[in-house]
């Protein structure tokens, strides 16, 4: 997200820099960035590849104990299914809410942070902006999102599941950003003056899915050990597109040229456009065992085999601009005096693949039935990160290890844990590549049997995403 909302302010610096590269080469000038407007954002999640399907996740996300995960084993450590006595089947829904990002995240400093060094890159005249306003609302959006199903036959339990473990969208709208210059230019002996003043209307759309689809398979191979094994197909979606549409008035010498005015001899379109597409997908396993040497022990242990996956596409870009403007630098050598407010259009198309990674994991539990609640303490070796490459950049979190603590009291359910890792690039805290980090991990649920054959089981919190979630659990 933090690299959505730096793109935003470079588009806005792009059109504020535009409008000012009128000027000769030694102008004295200033920019003044005024706020007209605010930039608001909806943030909508659902992740449910941190928990899989049903709402009975241990301290670390998808279960690797088999104790009471139940058909939803089909997400975790599938040798859980085989401790299942009939078929069963499992429906989620999430239910629609949102809360304010501000009150756990300073984006206000973030945004503010990312037009200074957009600025700062493209010019070094005095900048001194008074920033917009960004607010924003993270949240989930409802229905029924994930599902899974069990068949008994014989000594074999066979499942499938589809989830949806990642969609995001995001829509961020700046209206009525306004930008004034002035400065004065030496033209040949002679001090002209150069104002201007310049509107534009920013917005940005993205839009991201990636669902799963699981089958598995587990059967007892002792009346105290069971194996299991899944196979999952992950395929991913990602459409963006971002416009600056502009506006403005040059005054250079006392004559005013107008951008976009259709009586003007020369093209003085202002402003950009960006469109892009991307899909991938690939296959994905996972191989658990669990051992109930007595009936208040059991040790579970799974491995989960997680694809990296690589999103084909292209991004263009139209662009509207000066010829001084060029690869982040200003130029004002090319600008023609004569026609201030001349722009060039460009095309560009990158193709690059975007790569998407997630961690592949060793996970070890134990539980222990102390008659009155069931404990369990997990471990989790991971290999890989939470992330993103694309072209030389990698961004993410590479994860190391983690340790969780599950404590279900048959109603009440709570979990939590930690995950150790190191940053692979910037962070939104301001850390940066090589920082170790710690991820915590804790949700709490509640859970009731209604009737012999009906269960209903909620997640009422989630750290560190916020979620809402609700399961219908029937056995027939």
């Amino acid at each position: 997200m933090k690299h959505l909302l730096k793109c935003t302010a470079l588009l806005a610096a792009v059109l504020v820099l535009t409008c000012t590269s009128a000027w000769g080469q030694s102008e004295v000038g200033n920019i003044e960035l005024l706020d007209r407007g605010s930039l608001t954002s909806s943030f909508h999640m659902s992740l449910g590849f941190l928990y899989g399907a049903g709402s009975r996740p241990d301290g670390l996300g998808t279960p690797v104990s088999t104790v009471t995960s139940g058909v939803a084993s089909v997400s975790g450590n599938p040798a859980g299914l085989a401790y299942i006595p009939t078929n069963a089947v499992v429906m989620d829904v999430l239910p629609p809410f949102g809360i304010a990002a501000s009150d756990f995240l300073d984006l206000q400093g973030v945004t503010s942070d990312a037009l200074d060094n957009a600025t700062d890159d493209f010019t070094t005249r005095s900048v001194d902006p008074a920033y917009s306003m960004f607010e924003t609302e993270l949240g989930q959006q409802g229905g029924v999102v994930s599902g899974a199903v069990g068949l008994r036959v014989g000594r074999f339990v066979v499942a499938a599941a589809i989830e949806e473990p990642v969609s995001v969208s995001i829509d961020m709208t700046n209206r009525g950003l306004e930008a004034h210059g002035q400065g004065v230019k030496d033209e040949g002996g002679e001090l002209i003056d150069v104002n201007l003043q310049c509107t534009a209307d920013v917005a940005a759309d993205f839009a991201f899915r990636m669902s799963r689809t699981t089958i598995a398979a587990a059967s007892d191979v002792r009346p105290d050990v069971a194996l299991g094994l899944s196979i999952s197909r992950y395929s991913a979606r990602a459409r963006l597109s971002g416009s600056i549409e502009g506006d403005g008035v040059v005054n250079y010498g006392d004559q005013e040229y107008a951008f976009n005015d259709p009586d003007d001899p020369w093209h003085n379109e202002l402003g950009a456009t960006s469109r892009g597409s991307y899909e991938g997908g690939a296959f994905g396993w996972s191989l658990g065992a669990s051992w109930r040497p007595i009936g208040l022990l059991t040790v579970d242990a799974s491995y989960a085999s997680v694809p990296a996956l690589k999103l084909d596409g292209s991004l263009t870009t139209v662009s509207n601009l000066l010829p001084g403007m060029a690869d982040a630098e200003f130029h004002p050598e090319e600008v023609d005096v004569t026609r201030p407010t001349l722009t060039e259009r460009e095309e560009t198309t990158k193709s690059d693949a975007v790569t998407l990674t997630l961690p592949s994991h060793v996970g070890v539990a134990v539980s222990v039935d102390a008659r009155f609640f069931l404990a369990t303490l997990e471990y989790r070796r991971y290999s890989g990160s939470f992330g993103f490459e694309y072209q030389d950049a990698s961004e993410g979190v590479d994860v190391t290890d983690g340790l969780g603590l599950e404590f279900d009291f048959g109603i009440v359910r709570l979990g939590g844990g930690a995950i150790r890792g190191r940053l692979m690039g910037n962070s939104i805290d301001g850390g940066s590549a090589g920082d170790d980090v710690v991820i915590p991990m804790a949700n709490i649920g509640l859970g009731i049997n209604i009737g012999q054959n009906l269960r209903l089981d909620t997640m009422v919190l989630a750290v560190p995403l916020q979620v809402l979630r609700l399961s219908l659990g029937y056995q027939f």
